[in-house]
């Protein structure tokens, strides 16, 4: 059979051969042949995709031409396969490290901990959720309206004032409760509700061993038909053991907010000096422990959303992590909880 004229696309393949083979003879390692490989005759490579282009050559002469690109493509795959095979061999033949003992241990990474604030968020989240409690969020950055007007604030309350709020343009500011998160769920779901909502809150504080300008809270809402500060004690009693233990001691203390009317604060036992008088660096000689604020939703916070106050009763309450992390292990410094000391962090585990 006589040779095929040169057709440029011969002469082009051709050409492509020869660069593989000086590729191939340059490649130090199995990556570098990898790479010639997927450069010249892989699914994409040059060499072979030379046969897309057969329809610019003459039809008598296309099947020399195409069987003529191919035995070359065929040789660089050869050439290329016993290239690797060569290195292959090579790094089989480099001795193994003597120092190198495959029975020995390898060596252990160390653990991370899971932080105490997160510790005891994982754990309030679990006692709400089997209460039957939906977890609920809403933004860190508020308006006036769900931060106080709503909450039945009234707008020349102490509260307001800007050396008590980080305020931002706009009338805007960052939320100091998870109160908010409340506000807005009741404007967008009818009763009945059971909800919970967990988040950072802010404060302009002058930060020391109790206080901290941002922090975490968790707020809780029930609304149904019926509801008694009866159901806000069994609700809250639950949390207490739960969180404390069965033989938690709790009281329930008249207090006043805003948002709630009858209002209270929930005490525990203090369990370091279990109540005894004297002094006692937990509980300060009280005897007792501020856990959180509760009380019955005020009527006017369920008109303002658009509940009627005639047929919906509901209770809320309030409570903040970091103190609830700092008497779980004894901290005298919130701020311990903020510092992010590896020292500290690394002694807690979930």
């Amino acid at each position: 059979m006589s040779e095929p004229p040169m057709h440029p696309l011969l002469a082009q393949a051709q050409a492509l051969a020869d660069e593989a083979r000086s590729a191939a003879a340059a490649a130090v390692d199995l990556p570098s042949i990898a790479a010639v490989r997927a450069r010249f005759v892989g699914r994409n490579g040059a060499l072979k995709g030379l046969l897309r282009s057969i329809a610019t050559v003459p039809p008598g002469d296309r099947p020399a031409v195409g069987a003529a690109v191919n035995r070359l493509a065929a040789e660089v795959e050869a050439l290329l396969d016993g290239r690797r095979r060569a290195l292959e061999d090579a790094d089989a033949d480099v001795p193994a490290d003597a120092t190198f003992d495959p029975t020995l241990p390898g060596a252990r990474l160390p653990l991370g901990s899971v932080h105490p604030v997160s510790i005891v968020l994982d754990e309030i989240r679990a006692v709400f959720t089997r209460l039957g409690f939906d977890e609920v969020s809403g933004p860190e950055v508020e308006d006036a309206w769900h931060n106080f007007d709503a909450l039945n604030i009234p707008a020349d309350h102490p509260a307001r004032e800007p050396t008590d709020q980080f305020y931002a343009e706009g009338a805007r500011l960052l939320r100091s409760q998870t109160s908010t998160v409340q506000v807005r769920v009741m404007e967008s779901r009818q009763p009945p509700l059971r909800i919970f909502a967990p988040g950072r809150v802010y404060r302009p504080e002058t930060v020391d061993a109790r206080h901290l300008y941002a922090f975490h809270q968790v707020e809780g809402l029930v609304v149904d038909e019926d509801v008694s500060f009866a159901d806000l004690k069994g609700c809250i009693g639950t949390f207490a053991r739960s969180m404390y233990g069965d033989g938690v001691v709790t009281r329930f203390r008249p207090h006043h907010f805003p948002f709630t009317e009858v209002s209270a604060e929930l005490d525990v036992r203090c369990p370091a000096c279990g109540g005894a008088a004297g002094p006692c660096p937990t509980c300060g000689g009280e005897g007792w422990i501020e856990v959180l604020g509760c009380g019955m939703v005020h009527p006017d916070v369920f008109r303002k959303v658009g509940y009627d106050p005639e047929r919906w009763t509901g209770f809320a309450f309030g409570l903040g992590v970091e103190r609830i992390a700092m008497r779980r292990w004894g901290l005298d410094d919130i701020r311990m909880l903020e510092d992010n000391d590896v020292r500290f962090l690394s002694q807690f585990r979930c």
